[in-house]
Formats: structure tokens, C-alpha cells, sequence
């Protein structure tokens, strides 16, 4: 992938918009901060009577003031000195003459700021190659191909620490067929990208008619990218800070899964295009491990609720935009490698099921149950991978679920989790996985 010639926000003047922010903070605990965003999106079909290439470019920023759990936010969509001092003023809650803002404060886009950059990823041979991909292994069905670019932009800057700006840059396939719908995100388009997208809608149509296993228990192997989400909802969502698993109870020291299973969140570990350094509250994020042989060491946090436990390390915060406050979510899971191999796996789950991907994850912290939802699968025989099986759901408690992991594979691969919409906040994660056996779980149509 090039790199974009763009470079917005790095013509903000860091040192006065944090002397300015720092008016603000008049109480001890205070927290505040200017949050700057550019966002640039291409979208290409060539499907249908829509434009086939749409671009679309937004720009804004945001001032936050945080008592506690308390939080005033005013958000604006430009960049530019009057936007400021009218989200401080009114954040402020105070009058103009309460505070002053440094005469000729350089708060501007930068050298070039939406729409300035064309380079980058070339959308419109995706299609078609997705489709050469297909006819190579000999099959064709109607789709309606969409190929996205989303670039992103954001600077955040506070009393004292003014990070240099984070850049991320994906790339996304949604394929609509007549027996449903596929998305995948990816980092970019390395090798294997198209190959990848194929694969996964041929299974679909491979498994267009087929019908569900039987509900009941059943030896499951989940590839990297099934097993990306189920540790991403089971393992991130229940131990991130604002809204942890309830049932059972999760804190340090707590076992919520299988010895042979830890993962850590790593911000710095994801791959190069959507690699963060700072989070979304101008804090360097750490490398934290989330479950060490299965017992929770860490929870996700931000600065709020930091501040309320000894235990808890900020660095996690994330905001899905300018217009939302920043929330304690994950960026990138890493699964621990273990000694299997996926041959070795399969051989271990003989009647049971091969999940490539997951569609989708639902957790109930309050409950503490655990919804996987499986488009398709194949069922795993003596000799390898068999017949395929249609649509079906994998459920139980997430302790459950996660107790029941029995080995862990010893090649991990990137495996994007796909698009989180907890709360309503969409946020791109990301994972690098191994295939997982669980044991006896719950299948359910």
C-alpha cells in the first residue's frame, strides 16, 4: 500500500491549544482534552444504478471537560479557531472573559487536508478480481460487489501531553448474494486479500442449502478468523471497565478460561496501517494482558475509570467519533501460540465441526451468556473436513465457552474481528489468532 501524501493536523499548534485546555481544568481531577479528526471515504460499485465511485471527506473536532464519570463534550464539524473557541466557551461553561485564548493560535486542517490525497488502494480492479478468484475454482453466482477505503485522521491534545497525530488506513469488502450478505475488513491489500474473500463466499455457496447440525453438544475447531470474534466479544467485551462481565463476577486474579489459553490487547502490535501508539485520551497505550492461563490479569480502561482503581491502567480509551466521548475498548487481540497444529486439531475432534468464520458475536455481561452466530461450517470425519452444514449458533455461558477450549493452535495469522458497534461506538478491531478446539459446546439452529 503507499502511503497517502496527505498530512492533516500537523499544522495545529499543540503548546497553545493545551495552555488553552489547561483553563479549563480549575478542579482537582479534572480531565481535558481537543479532539481533532479527519475522516476520507471511497466507496466503488459497479454493481447497480448507484454512482460507481463515491468519495466522501469530513473534518471537526471536539472539546471534552470529565469530572469523574461526568463529562461535558461540545463537538463541531470544522477545524478552524472560531470552531475551537466556540467548543471551549461552551464547554467551558463559563464566560468569554473566564478564560483566553492565545492571540494567532494556529488551529487549522494542515497542508492538505479531505479529498487533497487520490493515491492509495486502486478500488475499482477489486471486483473483478474477486470474481476471477471465483471462476478459477470454477464457479459463478450472481453478487453485488462493494469495495470501501476508509482513512482516518485524529490529534488529540490535552493540559500537558500533546501526542503527534495517529493515521489509520483500511480497506473493505461487502458482497451481497441471494443467500446473504459477507463483509471482511482488511489492513490493506497484501497477497492473499482476494483469495481470502473468495474462499469465504464459496463456502457460503457451498453451503446455500444445507441444513444445520443437529442442536445438542458438540466438538468444535474454530479457524482464526472464528476464533477472532469469539475473543473478542467473550474476552474484550467482558473485561472492559465500563461494562464488565457481571456473571461471573471478573477481576484480576479471576479464571474465566482454559489454562491453555491467554490473549493480550496490543495496540502497537496491529498491523502497520491501523497501528496506534497513543489512544483516543493522549495516553501511549500498553501492551496488556487481558487472560494469562485463562485468569484475568487485566481489565480494558480509560483515565475515568483508572482514576477509581489502583488496579486499573488507562491507555485504552476509544471514540468512534469527534461526537462521542472516548469508551474502554479493545484494538488488537493477540492469542498466545500453543503447541498444535491444525492437523493435530482436527484429529482431535473427529464428528464434529470446522468453523472457518463467525458472522457475528452477542455477550450479555449482565447474564453472562455468549451467542456465536456460525453462517456455515463443515463437519470433520475421520479422513479431514467433510460435507458442509448450513446456519447454526454456538451458546453458553462465556465461562463456559471459554473453559471449554482444550487446545490452542501453534500458527497465528492476522484475523480482523471485523466492526464493533458496542453502544452504538462502530470501531474497526483487529486481532492475530490460532485456531481454537473447544470441547463440548452447545450448538443450537
Amino acid at each position: 500500500m503507499r502511503q497517502s501524501r496527505a498530512v492533516p493536523l500537523t499544522a495545529l499548534d499543540a503548546g497553545g491549544i493545551s495552555r488553552c485546555l489547561a483553563q479549563l481544568a480549575d478542579r482537582p481531577g479534572d480531565r481535558v482534552d481537543a479532539f481533532f479528526e479527519v475522516v476520507e471515504e471511497t466507496r466503488y460499485c459497479p454493481d447497480g444504478d448507484a454512482p460507481r465511485l463515491r468519495r466522501r471527506s469530513e473534518a471537526g473536532l471536539a472539546v471534552r471537560l470529565a469530572r469523574g464519570r461526568r463529562c461535558w463534550l461540545t463537538s463541531s464539524d470544522r477545524i478552524d479557531a472560531e470552531a475551537f473557541r466556540d467548543a471551549v466557551g461552551r464547554t467551558a461553561r463559563v464566560r468569554p472573559a473566564a478564560w483566553s485564548m492565545p492571540a494567532g493560535l494556529a488551529v487549522g486542517m494542515g497542508a492538505a487536508g479531505p479529498g487533497a490525497a487520490a493515491d492509495g488502494v486502486d478500488l475499482e480492479p477489486l471486483p473483478e478480481l474477486l470474481r476471477e478468484a471465483i471462476r478459477r475454482r470454477h464457479a459463478a453466482f450472481p453478487m453485488r460487489i462493494e469495495a470501501f477505503r476508509r482513512r482516518r485522521w485524529v490529534r488529540v491534545a490535552g493540559p500537558v501531553l500533546a501526542p503527534e497525530q495517529e493515521r489509520e488506513e483500511l480497506l473493505g469488502l461487502v458482497v451481497r448474494t441471494p443467500w446473504g450478505r459477507w463483509g471482511g475488513l482488511f489492513p490493506g491489500l497484501e497477497e492473499g486479500v482476494v483469495e481470502e474473500a473468495a474462499l469465504a463466499l464459496l463456502a457460503r455457496f457451498s453451503a446455500r442449502e444445507a441444513e444445520p447440525p443437529p442442536a445438542g453438544r458438540a466438538h468444535v475447531v474454530l479457524g482464526p478468523a472464528a476464533a477472532a470474534v469469539l475473543l473478542h466479544e467473550a474476552v474484550a467485551h467482558a473485561l472492559e471497565a465500563d461494562r464488565p462481565l457481571r456473571a461471573p463476577a471478573v477481576a484480576a486474579g479471576s479464571r474465566l478460561g482454559a489454562a491453555c489459553l491467554s490473549v493480550i490487547d496490543d495496540p502497537t502490535g496491529a498491523p502497520a496501517a491501523v497501528r496506534r501508539e497513543t489512544d483516543d485520551e493522549a495516553v501511549p497505550v500498553v501492551r496488556r494482558w487481558l487472560l494469562r492461563d485463562g485468569v484475568v490479569e487485566q481489565l480494558l480502561a480509560d483515565l475515568a475509570h483508572a482514576a477509581e482503581s489502583e488496579e486499573l491502567l488507562p491507555g485504552a480509551a476509544r471514540r468512534s467519533s469527534r461526537h462521542r466521548p472516548p469508551v474502554p475498548r479493545s484494538h488488537h487481540l493477540e492469542v498466545t501460540p500453543g503447541e498444535s497444529s491444525d492437523e493435530d486439531l482436527l484429529s482431535a475432534a473427529p464428528g464434529g465441526l470446522f468453523v472457518a468464520e463467525a458472522e457475528a458475536g452477542r455477550l450479555d455481561p449482565e447474564a453472562g451468556r455468549f451467542v456465536l452466530e456460525v453462517p456455515c461450517a463443515r463437519r470433520i470425519g475421520a479422513g479431514g473436513l467433510e460435507g458442509p452444514v448450513g446456519r447454526f449458533r454456538l451458546v453458553g455461558s462465556v465461562a463456559e465457552v471459554l473453559g471449554s477450549v482444550a487446545a490452542v493452535g501453534r500458527d497465528v495469522r492476522p484475523a480482523a474481528a471485523g466492526w464493533c458497534a458496542k453502544g452504538g461506538e462502530r470501531l474497526a478491531v483487529w486481532a492475530t489468532a490460532a485456531t481454537l478446539l473447544l470441547e463440548d459446546v452447545e450448538v443450537s439452529a
